[in-house]
């Protein structure tokens, strides 16, 4: 999960910070229907000296044990105005092998973000222009945002299957994902010291990249943001999407592709566990990219704009990170940080 973008590096120590009164949702369907089966929650202590980091709780059904609730603590790693990022910081909680990382990192997305926006000008104009995608500017260099990782065995996450046939596997390898965000009241006494007040209200929901950002009407937003996977289902805001895919060129076999994904079964990002996933950077090779999961090197927005475009290769000249993801967990490429005396070029492409 990534979270509040566009940090400048100088900021860190101000903006580099989670929210206390926001829960961070990990919101896991394991059995192809669009009603959630599992949370784990994400919450953060203040962080009052800025030489010390914030403390998360880590909240889920116990993997071992599915009638009690788990409970994790681990730091955050605590952002830096260095000219050397910090050392990311990752907690393995040695009982049931789940390791968990939050802070400060180079945003992971790639995008040119005016460029798209003036190509859907130009197609809801009716006067088309394909150029306007040829800037090749990423949005996202030269900064940072904040990120959530977890990493943990995928039996925690599958669930075996109450009557399977005598053809189908024993346990149902596919797992959706849904990531979101709550916020609570904030009270404030006389000395500073702020109280989360409940309840915690939905504010934000992402799962299958494009759908929110690209697919979802503006004046509809709010409304997408505080629905569900099943209101998804239901068919709330399917036709919003289909007719964004309409009028973008999408024939009716790419619609159904692309609805496939985001509306008949709910939006999660869906991977297929017994896909491997292999290679650097988290992961390269080709038949595990998105949509199959998305890893932080899949072009999404390409890969999206080409099922737009029925087929036909099309993308938006950003074809990667200013930064490459890392080889281990979290993979998330290191924040960036202040420059240098003498440097002039802050890395930002806008």
């Amino acid at each position: 999960m990534t979270v509040r973008g566009f940090i400048v590096p100088g900021e860190a120590v101000n903006q580099g910070i989670f929210d206390t009164a926001v829960l961070y949702r990990f919101q896991i369907e394991n059995n192809g229907n669009p009603k959630p089966d599992l949370n784990i929650d994400v919450t953060f202590s203040p962080r009052e000296v800025n030489t010390l980091a914030q403390i998360a709780t880590i909240k889920m059904l116990d993997p071992r044990n599915r009638k009690k609730t788990l409970v994790l603590h681990a730091p955050a790693t605590n952002p830096s105005l260095a000219t050397t990022a910090p050392t990311q910081v990752v907690t393995t909680d040695a009982a049931t092998d789940i390791s968990f990382f939050a802070g400060e990192v180079d945003d992971p997305f790639f995008f040119d973000i005016p460029a798209f926006a003036r190509w859907t000008a130009s197609v809801r104009a009716e006067a088309e222009n394909r150029d306007e995608l040829k800037r090749g500017r990423d949005s996202f260099a030269g900064y940072n945002t904040m990120s959530i990782a977890l990493r943990m065995p995928v039996s925690y996450l599958r669930v075996k299957k109450t009557k399977p046939a005598a053809t189908d596997p024993k346990v149902y390898h596919k797992v959706g994902l849904n990531v979101l965000t709550y916020r609570a009241g904030l009270v404030v006494n006389s000395k500073g010291r702020g109280k989360v007040v409940p309840p915690y209200r939905q504010v934000d929901r992402a799962a299958t990249p494009a759908v929110n950002v690209a697919l979802i009407p503006f004046v509809d937003k709010n409304a997408f943001n505080t629905g569900t996977p099943t209101q998804d289902a239901d068919a709330r805001f399917a036709e919003l999407i289909v007719a964004t895919l309409i009028q973008l060129g999408a024939n009716d076999e790419y619609i159904a592709k692309l609805a496939q994904n985001a509306v008949f079964v709910g939006d999660y990002i869906r991977l297929d566990t017994e896909v491997a996933n292999t290679g650097l950077m988290g992961g390269t090779n080709i038949e595990a990219r998105f949509p199959n999961g998305r890893r932080l090197i899949d072009d999404t927005v390409d890969i999206t704009l080409t099922d737009i475009n029925n087929g036909t290769p099309f993308g938006d000249s950003v074809d990667a990170s200013d930064v490459p993801p890392r080889d281990v967990f979290p993979f998330f490429a290191l924040s960036q940080q202040p420059r240098l005396p003498g440097v002039i070029d802050d890395n930002t492409r806008n």
